[in-house]
Order: C-alpha cells, then sequence, then structure tokens
C-alpha cells in the first residue's frame, strides 16, 4: 500500500555549564544533568567534551505553575580553549524529528565546533524529550495491510483511525495536545538560553526547524546574533497542499539533470518516460517487494504500486547523498530489481524516530487553515494528482480530530526581522522549493540566500554548505564566501560505476535470507578449506607407508589441486568482500546500496575461478567413481568436496557474485 502524502512528509553528574568564561556560576532553574542516551564517538568524555541535561519548562507558558515538560539537551563542547560566547543552537524538520538522535551523528566532526559550543535539544513532543507524542498507532496499522492493494478511501479511513487512536491515548494520559505548537516551541529555545547563561546565540534550523526560527526571530529577536534557515518553511505558506506541485517541480529538476549530462543521459536515456510507463505498469499490476524491520529483525511481504514507487522517489530526493543514485533506481526498478526501492521503503516504514502526535499538533493548529477544493493545480502532471484532493480532505478531517487550538491568522504573516539570516535552498529539494526560500528573505532585511545544484532538502553536509555556514557565522554583518557554488555538481551513478551485488547491503543490514546465504557460503567454503589439512596429511601417510611409488592416475593428480585451489579462491573471495566492505562503511559509500564500486570489480574473478573449478571437480569426482585408484573414503570425501564447490557456485550465481567481472 502507498501512505498519503500528508503521512510522508514527515519522511536527523556534573551541571551543564557552557563555554569557560561565559557560564553561570551556578545551575539554572529547572536544568539538570542527565546521562547521554546516546553513544558517544571514540574521545569524547561524558561531563566533559558532551555534557547531557533536561531542561524543565511549563506546558503552557500562559500557565507557568501547571504541568511541566521535560526537554532533552544536548551540548558539545568546541574543540576550542577559548570558545566564541554565542553557540550554535540546532533544531530538526519535521515537525516532530529528534535533533539529538540526526545531529549526534554528524555534529562532532563539523567545522563548526572549531569556535563554538553547539547545542542540540529535542523539542518538546519529540523522541527524547518528556513526553514524547510518538504514535506506534500508525506502524501497527500500516505492518497489517503492507501486502493488501487498498483503494485511497481505505487507506485514509486507516489512517485517520490511527491518529484517532493516539490522540485518545495521549489525551487519556493527561496531555495536553494544544501546548504542542510553534509559539510555546520558540519560547523553549529563548527559555533554554537563558538556563543555559548565553547572551546571543546562533540558530540554525532545517526544514521545520526554519519555521520554528522565523517564529523565534518573530517573538525573541533580542536573543539571536544569527540564523541559518535551511530548506525554508516560510510562514505564509501551507506546504502540504503544495506538496505535489513542489514534488513536480523536483522530477523536473531530476529529469533535466539527467538528460543535461553526457553519461547519465547516454545510460538512462528519456528517463521521465521510463518513470512514468514503470508508474503506469505498477497502477496496473503492483510488485511484489520485501520490507526489512531491521529493529527488529524482521522481514514483510508488500505491494508497490504506482503511487508507493512515486512516494519513494519522493523521499529520497529528500537526501543529497541519494541524488546521484535515483536515475539507477528507476532503471533498475523498471527491470524488475528492486534493491534501493525496498531500502528506502524500509527506512520511511519502520523510522520510529518521528513523533507523529508532535506533527499533528503543530500542524493542525498553524497549517491546516486552507480549503481542498480551493487549491490551483495548474500545470502539474496529471498523474502526481491522483488522490491529491482526496489526501488533502484526509489531512483537514485529521486535524478536526486532533481538536487543538488555532494559532490564528497571525502565524501566518511573514516574518519581518533585520536579525542576520542565511537561507539555503536546494536545487532538487521535493518539498521546500528555492522559491520558498526567496519568499521568507523578503521581509528579512539582512539576509542572504543561496541556493546548491546538488542537494536535496537540506543543505548542512554539504562541504560547500558548511563552509558558506562557518564563514557567515563567524561575520554574520556580510555576505559569505559563495564561490564554492560554482563547482557543485551532481555526479549521476551510471552502470559503469557500480557492479550490482545487492546481497551484500541486505547482509550489512543483517537480513535473514541474505544471512542464510553467506552463512551457507562461509561453511561450504570451510568444507572446502579442509581439502588443505586432509590431503597433505594422506600424502604424507603414503610416504611412510611406502605407497609413495605407486602409480596414479591423472584424476588422481588434478583432483586434490583443483579442490585445494578451489578452497583458495572462495576464502580469497570472502576476504576480498569482507575488506570492501569495511572500506564503503568506513566511508559511508552510498553504491553499497547497489552493490560494489566498479573499482573493486576484480574481486569477482575469484568466486567465477571457483566457479570453473567445481565443475572440475565434478568431473574428477565422477572419474573417481569410475575407476579403482580410490579407495571408498576417498571417493565420498571427495564427492562431498565437489558438492561443496558446486554448492558455492550456485550461491555466487543467486547473488550475482557469478557475474560481476562480465555485468
Amino acid at each position: 500500500m502507498s501512505l498519503p502524502r500528508f503521512w510522508i512528509a514527515l519522511l536527523i553528574a556534573a551541571l551543564l555549564i557552557p563555554a569557560a568564561g561565559h557560564a553561570p556560576q551556578a545551575a539554572r532553574p529547572g536544568l539538570q544533568a542527565s546521562p547521554c542516551t546516546f553513544t558517544l564517538p571514540q574521545g569524547e568524555r561524558e561531563g566533559s567534551t558532551v555534557v547531557c541535561a533536561t531542561l524543565s519548562v511549563p506546558e503552557a507558558y500562559e500557565n507557568p505553575g501547571g504541568a511541566t515538560i521535560e526537554l532533552a539537551v544536548v551540548v558539545i563542547k568546541s574543540l576550542s580553549s577559548n570558545p566564541r560566547p554565542d553557540p550554535i543552537f540546532f533544531a530538526q524538520g519535521g515537525p516532530g524529528g529528534s535533533t539529538i538522535e540526526y545531529f549526534t551523528q554528524v555534529l562532532f566532526d563539523s567545522p563548526l565546533r572549531n569556535r563554538r559550543d553547539l547545542v542540540l535539544f529535542d523539542q518538546r513532543g519529540t523522541l527524547n524529550s518528556s513526553p514524547a507524542l510518538l504514535c506506534p498507532e500508525f506502524l501497527d496499522e500500516t505492518i497489517k495491510v503492507l501486502d493488501e492493494e487498498l483503494t485511497i478511501e481505505q487507506e485514509n479511513l486507516i489512517y485517520r483511525q490511527a491518529a484517532d487512536n493516539c490522540h485518545a491515548r495521549l489525551v487519556s494520559e493527561g496531555i495536553n495536545l494544544s501546548a504542542f505548537n510553534s509559539y510555546e516551541n520558540a519560547q523553549d529555545v529563548d527559555t533554554l538560553r537563558q538556563a543555559l547563561g548565553y547572551q546571543k546565540i546562533n540558530f540554525y534550523g532545517v526544514s521545520y526547524g526554519t519555521l520554528l526560527g522565523l517564529h523565534l526571530m518573530k517573538a525573541f529577536p533580542d536573543g539571536l546574533r544569527s540564523v541559518i534557515l535551511d530548506a525554508v518553511v516560510p510562514t505564509n505558506i501551507d506546504f502540504n497542499p503544495e506538496s505535489a506541485r513542489t514534488a513536480d517541480r523536483a522530477l523536473t529538476e531530476l529529469f533535466s539533470a539527467c538528460q543535461a549530462d553526457p553519461e547519465c543521459s547516454r545510460a538512462y536515456p528519456n528517463l521521465e518516460k521510463t518513470f512514468f510507463d514503470l508508474i503506469d505498469r505498477l497502477d496496473k499490476q503492483p510488485a511484489a517487494i520485501h520490507l526489512s524491520d531491521s529493529e527488529k529483525g524482521a522481514t514483510y511481504k508488500a505491494l508497490l504500486d504506482g503511487d508507493a514507487m512515486i512516494s519513494t522517489v519522493f523521499q529520497s530526493l529528500y537526501a543529497t547523498e541519494l541524488l546521484p543514485l535515483l536515475p539507477k533506481m528507476i532503471a533498475d526498478a523498471s527491470a524488475g530489481r528492486w534493491t534501493l526501492v525496498e531500502r528506502v521503503q524500509s527506512l520511511v516504514t519502520f523510522d520510529r524516530t518521528i513523533a507523529e502526535g508532535m506533527y499533528y499538533s503543530v500542524i493542525c493548529s498553524e497549517d491546516a487553515d486552507f480549503d481542498p477544493a480551493k487549491i490551483d493545480y495548474t500545470g502539474i502532471r496529471p498523474r502526481l494528482l491522483k488522490d491529491e484532493r482526496a489526501n488533502n480532505e484526509a489531512l483537514i478531517q485529521v486535524c478536526k480530530d486532533w481538536n487543538v487550538a488555532q494559532l490564528g491568522p497571525a502565524a501566518d504573516e511573514p516574518v519581518v526581522s533585520d536579525v542576520p539570516a542565511l537561507l539555503l535552498n536546494g536545487r532538487f529539494d521535493p518539498i521546500t522549493p528555492e522559491s520558498y526560500g526567496r519568499l521568507a528573505a523578503q521581509t528579512l532585511s539582512h539576509s542572504y540566500v543561496f541556493t546548491f545544484p546538488n542537494t536535496g532538502h537540506g543543505a548542512f553536509g554539504d562541504d560547500c554548505a558548511d563552509r558558506i555556514m562557518a564563514d557567515f557565522i563567524d561575520n554574520p554583518s556580510q555576505k559569505p564566501d559563495s564561490s564554492c557554488i560554482e563547482q557543485a555538481r551532481i555526479d549521476f551513478v551510471t552502470p559503469k560505476d557500480v557492479v550490482d551485488f545487492p546481497v551484500l547491503i541486505k547482509a550489512l543490514n543483517l537480513e535473514p535470507n541474505a544471512l542464510v546465504q553467506f552463512g551457507l557460503a562461509a561453511l561450504l567454503g570451510l568444507v572446502l578449506l579442509t581439502a588443505w589439512l586432509v590431503y597433505p596429511v594422506a600424502w604424507l601417510a603414503r610416504v611412510m607407508g611406502g605407497r609413495a611409488g605407486r602409480p596414479t592416475p591423472i584424476y588422481g593428480h588434478l583432483a586434490p589441486w583443483a579442490a585445494m585451489l578451489a578452497g583458495l579462491f572462495v576464502l580469497a573471495f570472502g576476504v576480498a568482500l569482507a575488506v570492501v566492505s569495511v572500506l564503503l562503511v568506513r566511508d559511508n559509500n552510498v553504491l553499497v546500496l547497489f552493490g560494489i564500486p566498479a573499482a573493486y570489480r576484480w574481486i569477482f574473478i575469484f568466486p567465477l575461478i571457483a566457479g570453473l573449478l567445481s565443475l572440475a571437480m565434478a568431473a574428477l569426482a565422477a572419474a573417481g567413481w569410475r575407476g579403482t585408484y580410490w579407495p571408498g573414503w576417498r571417493k565420498v570425501y571427495y564427492t562431498l568436496l565437489a558438492l561443496a564447490a558446486v554448492g558455492c557456485t550456485l550461491l555466487f550465481g543467486v547473488t550475482g557474485a557469478l557475474w560481476g567481472l562480465i555485468g
């Protein structure tokens, strides 16, 4: 089944003391040290280079004596011995995404840490804060119908019921869902700034984090030194009803970029036609795929229809790392190879870090004040509009059921501010296009806007973007050096770049079937390697027994060497594959999603030679049974070796290793 688009959009004991010389003399009210909930990188020390805490804030600031919320806070200390007094605060998107979950994976080595502390906090309602408005009801319902072909009415009914069930549970727990909105969220940021003792902060927000940043600029400008808005959501745009248009634009950019690239256009001529022909086929006959829940170690059968394939590409356009792979993913899917599609769908489907309740509380209070009947769909590809009206109506209905207080028209007004702001856009962003950044910048008098030609949703992590951000934060009063953008480009992956070997990523993700295949190959390889012990011992026994001079038929000479060499080549492939896998994981090489970079194609000579030797062993085993030279135990043992070699060859064929050298 496919997910409604509004759901897809979802889809990063010491006192807490800031930088030396800028810290309060005592812990501020509500701030308490707490254990870190994530694994620290090697060399980092909890309580020293990294400090974790919780901050108690009012559930509703208009009622400071009422219920409270605990915000999870992480301070990654600057590498400088004399850090600047203004840290960088980070805010993840969603709404409902976990800042700590994502940014603790990417910030420890960031150049932004060289001069400043980096402050992470999980926004109210998200993963590590309490209460967390997680809704496992959505995943529970999704799993039930993964392999069912549903109408859009059935899909939206299921998701509405899941939302209603989550809403009822959260309310029964005494949670005031109306307190989880952008206004309260912005107040939290300034409360945290004060609790940490900072006079001014630099704020970075991505996606929904940019909307939060804009509200912060409006409500608490005095606490801001600079603001970076990455993948901008303007206050005066409802992004959900515009998602068909922004998706259509991003697809156009993808198809145009491939066509303009000689290698890509040669490998994937008319990518747009290939894509929509595929969608048409899947509409008529959905494909059977398998999705893997790595957290639970479970695999599920699923149906992939046209809507689900569109959503897969839509989600992939978010991730800059995946952009070079998309033409090949589309071509592979058109040929019935679903490896990357299954991986993306699995990651989206089984993501348990998104707080869906937070998403609905924010969206329904601020961005659900539109009329589905009045949306302009002019100029959008017709296939992308299928069920769009129904999905928008479903969102409106869910928001009625969610029943949170509205922020009102003031929340939709453009933010007017002179706080220095850097606005970053990605050419291929499917949900917050360049036009959104330029729209927000119109009322920000001290702003700089840049679009990166090689990024998706969020430019952070791109070397060029990181340099521009660092330059801007060092001196927000002047335009940062953006010359590196001129060299930025996207290199699409074509068949000449990679050897298809999809079983590798499945094994690395501990998928049972792939682990069984690798385990069986290892076992059969060990059987073959026993020849290196058995035959030398047998030869030594013949010498000591005075039988070494006995005439030996040709198969008797060749058979041991064939077996030992076969075992050696199986071992060589295993070792080479292990080394290459380590290198790919270490370098975070996205080609592993398809297989192995073409530079390592030579490792596939080992299974090919082992396969040829297995054929020879089968023939030698047959000769041994026909002749009288081998005793019975030797005939049985060599047959076992031959079967092990043939078994390895079959596994190499099934996994694609046998054809890697020539594929």
